[in-house]
């Protein structure tokens, strides 16, 4: 008795691409805000960074 292999076909459904609607925030921050914000975000780095060497 012959076995048939039994393979799925399945098939190909096309993928609608996502559109990503980009808005601007309602209040925008100023020069200074923004420069706290990425001095914030190098001392976390600096941290995490310092934590991964610590356990190595």
């Amino acid at each position: 008795m012959s076995k048939k292999s039994s393979t799925k076909k399945t098939a190909k459904k096309a993928v609608s691409a996502v559109v990503v609607a980009t808005t601007t925030a309602d209040v925008e921050l100023s020069y200074d805000e923004m420069l706290n914000e990425l001095e914030a975000i190098v001392v976390e780095a600096d941290v995490r960074l310092a934590e991964e060497e610590a356990s190595l």
